[in-house]
């Protein structure tokens, strides 16, 4: 299939998935833009001496303000991105390690694929809201209840470890080598609901919308003398642009969600899966 991303129409297209609480943005820059423009000529009031000068450092707090509030967005995004690639590499390790250190039978690998796989999906569920183990696939007719479903699919698989230590299959060694990447599960899970139930710094935000709010209210009133109508465009652009950084930013901020922009882990859950069914097929 032909990458359109390198043609023109595909460079801007599609717009982004913010794009229509953004227009609604753009539109209410537009609107008072006009009017700002209508009642300046018509209103007798002078501009303030001072209008320039608030528009001026209103811009550069909000530049920093919303460089601050990109990076750390994005850097929750690409946090997500990096230990969801980690949980494939650990899924696919523990399989093939399971697969030739305790030669699993028939049945055995099967379930263990299946664990494995069930694991991704109740993870990704479980930071999506509250889940049951009834709802993964694979463990529809399961009676049990857990609490938290992906640490009871991760200690069926460590139950799975330790039975075939018991039983002799695998010694001390081989079992510690599997540990390493068991272990690894509960550590993405509990790196990934640290990103979840962390919110950005409220107090950051308020100063961020305030700021954004201010520049919104002034600035037309500060351009439209010396810009004239052409305040109509200029604004709505300047809108488009400091209200789709923080729009785009609240979007990425938990990049394990259903939107647009968030992380895509049905696409991981079925790599997984399909690595897992390869490897103990």
């Amino acid at each position: 299939m032909a990458d359109n991303r390198r043609t023109l129409l595909g460079w801007i297209w599609p717009p982004p998935t913010i794009a229509r609480r953004l227009a609604i943005a753009v539109a209410a820059a537009a609107g008072y833009s006009v009017l700002a423009w209508a009642l300046n000529p018509a209103s007798g009031v002078a501009q303030p001496v001072w209008s320039s000068q608030f528009a001026m450092w209103n811009t550069a707090i909000l530049g920093l303000l919303v460089s601050f509030r990109t990076k750390v967005a994005y850097d929750r995004w690409w946090e997500g991105r990096i230990l969801w690639g980690g949980l494939v590499n650990h899924s696919r390790n523990l399989c093939l390690k399971a697969r030739e250190l305790a030669t699993p039978d028939v049945r055995e690998r099967h379930e263990f694929a299946g664990l494995v796989a069930g694991f991704a999906v109740a993870l990704m569920k479980h930071l999506r809201g509250p889940t049951r183990l009834s709802d993964v696939s694979g463990f529809e007719k399961q009676t049990v209840d857990p609490q938290h479903v992906p640490a009871y699919i991760a200690g069926r698989l460590i139950g799975f470890v330790a039975g075939w230590r018991r039983a002799g299959r695998i010694d001390g060694h081989m079992q510690q080598i599997l540990d390493t990447n068991l272990n690894a599960l509960m550590d993405v899970c509990g790196a990934c609901e640290r990103i979840r139930n962390t919110p950005h710094v409220p107090s950051y935000l308020s100063l961020l919308r305030h700021g954004l709010v201010l520049g919104f209210l002034v600035t037309p009133w500060a351009l439209v003398e010396p810009l004239g109508a052409w305040v109509i465009l200029v604004l709505p652009v300047m809108v488009y642009f400091l209200f789709g950084i923080e729009l785009t930013a609240e979007a990425v901020e938990q990049p394990f969600g259903r939107d647009g922009d968030d992380l895509a882990l049905e696409t991981y859950c079925e790599t997984i899966r399909k690595s897992a069914t390869d490897i103990l097929s």
